[in-house]
């Protein structure tokens, strides 16, 4: 299988978590069509980041409950497909991707393997929120989506 569009966690987490730019999240989803693209790094970095909004205070332990629950479902629904690729050669791409741009753009190592990932699976579009991942994504010859990122205003 090889979709356009790797969608990042931080986008993917906005689905099932309400945040401010959620709306925008939820428009991207729908927009890059079903199957999504799920990797070996959502597999954890999804329910991880539901439960540290739980551990920073910003959800219920039942609003993190129903969030991963709502993520699993969409796993068994095939809502979300599996990559096939070899996750050896996406370990050996992000270590490429390091080398390069690492040291001038400051590229943390999960944003190096949704990249990876994403090269690996053949994706031409990268869909996130995250101006240094938006980076890696951009010298990778991604695709942004969005094609430029304005963070919403938080509420006081």
């Amino acid at each position: 299988m090889i979709a356009e569009t790797y969608i990042d966690t931080g986008i993917m987490v906005k689905s099932y978590v309400f945040e401010a730019d959620s709306p925008a999240a939820i428009a991207i989803i729908e927009a890059a069509g079903e199957p999504l693209i799920f990797s070996h790094v959502h597999a954890l970095d999804i329910p991880n980041a539901i439960r540290l909004k739980r551990f920073r205070g910003e959800i219920t332990a039942g609003e993190e409950t129903a969030a991963v629950r709502a993520f699993r479902a969409d796993v068994d629904a095939g809502r979300l497909a599996r990559l096939d690729y070899d996750l050896a050669a996406v370990f050996i791409r992000a270590e490429a991707l390091s080398a390069k741009h690492s040291g001038g753009i400051g590229s943390r190592s999960l944003d190096l393997l949704h990249v990876a990932e994403a090269l690996e699976a053949g994706c031409t579009a990268f869909a996130s929120f995250d101006d240094r991942q938006r980076k890696l994504a951009a010298l990778a010859d991604l695709k942004l989506i969005p094609a430029k990122h304005v963070a919403p205003a938080t509420v006081r």
